[in-house]
């Protein structure tokens, strides 16, 4: 467009040096005056126009289409024939940086609302910003950045969590409670099978087992009494999620998204079958292991929520051998490990730690290889189909 008003801007010169008329002096002054219009509106109005996101969602699913509102003020009564939005936007996964561009009208004395809808390819928290914002003359002579809040404002406003699918799970995760776990903790909602604590008393009625009548209550009251056995909450179920994921494989992300999916799922079946459990993980930043207590739907929203905000590490099998190098553990009636490398050794090392009566190696295998191992049940998880590979488990 410039070179276009440069060639206009000198036929104009020689129009009026060739004519005498009014009309080449006007049209000579007006292309020589607008520019310097066009720039003094500009510059007031790039000061007076604010852009900024509205959250409307924190969270959503993989399938879901989130909006994305962004709220464009005019203060003058000055229109904008064009605004420039470039939009930056990543995973903090892996950080890697997109770009996208928005181009709008904006109308005087007017506040606008621009909504996006965004689908998240990847599991984690997705941060988005203004990067870039910029008015457009009418001639597009000239282009003015409008001044928005600080990045970290931004930052604050626009990030929001991509969640895990939630699949149907039809198997039965057995707690293995009935071994005698070692814990001072039991459920008071649930009943299990510790017998080492008992749960209530009530009559007996079919389907119950003659292995729990207590018998010198029977004879005092004259009638059949049943005892339930306590759920142990602390050491019954152990998730322990492997982050140990090379970020140079082409498949890193996938292999990331199938652990997270498994594991939240599990974690899902567990919170609704009233099943506390533990979910542990190593935190590389911090050096140390997190343990998340889950027995309700709010803890299992705040063990999803910190999950996601876990770094990937280098070196293998971190949460395992810290957690082996505990002092103060107890053995734990069922731990299945999440992880996308089978480390042959560690399983071994599981059962010399004498860490649980059953153990489960969750393995993220796209071939879906057969893997015999002596100490765990290697469950292949299929990127992809992980509802399909979580109903071929057998717990």
């Amino acid at each position: 467009m410039l070179i276009l008003y440069i060639i206009l801007f000198i036929t104009s010169v020689l129009f009026y040096i060739l004519y005498e008329p009014a009309f080449s002096f006007y049209l000579f002054a007006f292309l020589l005056i607008a520019p310097i219009v066009l720039f003094v509106m500009g510059k007031y109005t790039a000061k007076r126009v604010r852009v900024r996101f509205v959250t409307v969602q924190k969270a959503a699913g993989r399938a879901s289409k989130i909006p994305l509102v962004v709220k464009i003020t005019n203060e003058t009564r000055l229109p904008v024939a064009n605004m420039i939005i470039e939009i930056e936007y990543f995973n903090s996964l892996d950080s890697k940086k997109n770009l996208m561009k928005i181009n709008t009208p904006v109308f005087p004395q007017e506040t606008q609302y621009l909504t996006l809808h965004i689908s998240g390819m990847h599991y984690g928290t997705v941060k988005m910003r203004i990067k870039r914002c910029r008015i457009v003359d009418i001639l597009r002579l000239f282009k003015f950045k409008v001044r928005y809040p600080r990045s970290e404002e931004i930052f604050k406003e626009s990030t929001f969590t991509i969640v895990p699918d939630y699949l149907p799970i039809e198997n039965k995760i057995a707690n293995y409670s009935e071994m005698g776990l070692e814990t001072n903790e039991y459920s008071k909602t649930s009943k299990g099978d510790d017998p080492s604590e008992i749960f209530d008393i009530h009559e007996y009625v079919d389907g119950d087992k003659i292995s729990r009548i207590h018998w010198k209550l029977s004879a005092k009251q004259d009638k059949t009494m049943v005892k339930d056995y306590s759920l142990p909450i602390s050491n019954s179920i152990i998730l322990m999620i492997d982050l140990n994921i090379d970020i140079n494989e082409a498949d890193y992300l996938n292999r990331y998204d199938t652990i997270i999916e498994t594991a939240a799922t599990i974690s899902n079946y567990l919170t609704i079958n009233d099943t506390p459990h533990k979910v542990i993980w190593f935190d590389s930043d911090k050096s140390q292991l997190v343990t998340v207590n889950v027995y309700d739907e709010e803890t299992h929203s705040v063990l999803v929520s910190m999950l996601l905000q876990a770094p990937l590490y280098k070196d293998r099998d971190l949460s395992m051998i810290n957690y082996i190098n505990e002092t103060e553990r107890a053995k734990c009636g069922h731990l299945m490990y999440f992880s996308s490398v089978y480390n042959e050794n560690l399983t071994a090392l599981m059962n010399d730690g004498d860490l649980s009566y059953k153990y489960s190696y969750m393995l993220v295998d796209p071939q879906k290889t057969y893997i015999y191992d002596e100490f765990a049940d290697i469950v292949p998880i299929v990127p992809g189909r992980v509802a399909e590979s979580v109903q071929d488990m057998c717990f």
